[in-house]
Order: structure tokens, then sequence, then C-alpha cells
């Protein structure tokens, strides 16, 4: 009797994020948007660019595992798109490295100021507000280069980064 019950929860908890096939996972998540923050910080604190980029989603997970799902994609080009979301990421990695690169900063909180935008197997959470403090003097404040979170079914990374 409980065989129909785990199989009908496995089901519910698949499709909670979006319903139906969520696509290929994507690598290097978190499971909660918080958890992705503390380790984007992390990374920010060591000045580890590469791990910086392993929180975002790639190209290869941009293309395979959210392009295909986006409206946009019936009309616009996925490599103009893509081009776009690269050179602000870029920029946003370069700048937020460059300002706060060895800084130690914690997660004080985050808000998501826009509503979910809901897909097949995904959610985009736009309008983040990130508040950081700085461990060493206690002063906070908004940093706003984590610009759109995915909450997709294999977990949280970030879509992209922002210019400061």
């Amino acid at each position: 009797m409980r065989l129909p019950f785990v199989c009908l929860l496995a089901v519910a908890v698949h499709l909670s994020c979006g319903g139906g096939d969520a696509g290929p996972a994507l690598a290097h998540t978190r499971p909660s948007a918080e958890t992705l923050v503390a380790a984007a910080l992390e990374a920010v604190a060591d000045r580890d660019e590469e791990s910086l980029r392993r929180l975002l989603v790639s190209r290869e997970e941009y293309e395979g595992a959210l392009w295909p799902r986006l409206p946009d994609s019936e009309y616009t080009p996925f490599d103009f798109v893509w081009g776009l979301n690269e050179a602000n990421s870029r920029k946003g990695l370069r700048q937020l490295l460059g300002r706060f690169g060895g800084d130690r900063l914690e997660l004080v909180s985050i808000q998501f100021k826009e509503e979910p935008e809901t897909y097949r197997g995904f959610r985009l959470h736009p309008g983040a507000e990130v508040v950081v403090r700085r461990t060493e003097t206690g002063d906070t404040g908004t940093l706003s280069t984590f610009d759109v979170f995915v909450e997709h079914a294999s977990g949280w990374k970030l879509l992209n980064l922002d210019e400061l």
C-alpha cells in the first residue's frame, strides 16, 4: 500500500518546480538561493573567478535546459540572447571582483521584488535584492550584481551577473 503513495509523492516533488520535464540537470547547483549567494560571497572573498563562473548558468545549460522552454526561443536567435547575457555577466563579474574581491561579506537577506516566472521544469526569480554585511566593519548594503536566480529541479544557479 505504501508504494503508490511514494510514487505520487515523487511525482509531486518532480512537478513542483514548474511542472513536467525539467530537461538536463544543471551542474554546480546549490539547494537554496541563500546557499547559492553564500557560495558566491565565499568565492568573492577568495577572489576565485572560476568558482563564481561555475555558479552561473553555462552556455550549454542555458541552451539545453532553459532556452527551449522560454517564449523568446520562438522568435529570437539563441546566440543573440546568449551574447548579451554573457557580455553582461563578464562585466558584472569583473566589477564584482574588482570592487569586493578579498572582502569578507556575509548574507543578511534576499528579497525578490518581482514575481517568479514559471516555465516547464524551472522558475526564474528576477529582481533580487541581496543585502550583505562586511564582517570586518559590520556595514551593510545591497549588492546589486545578482540579477536573476534560476530555481531548477536540480538546484539553484545564477542566470547572470549584472553591472554594479
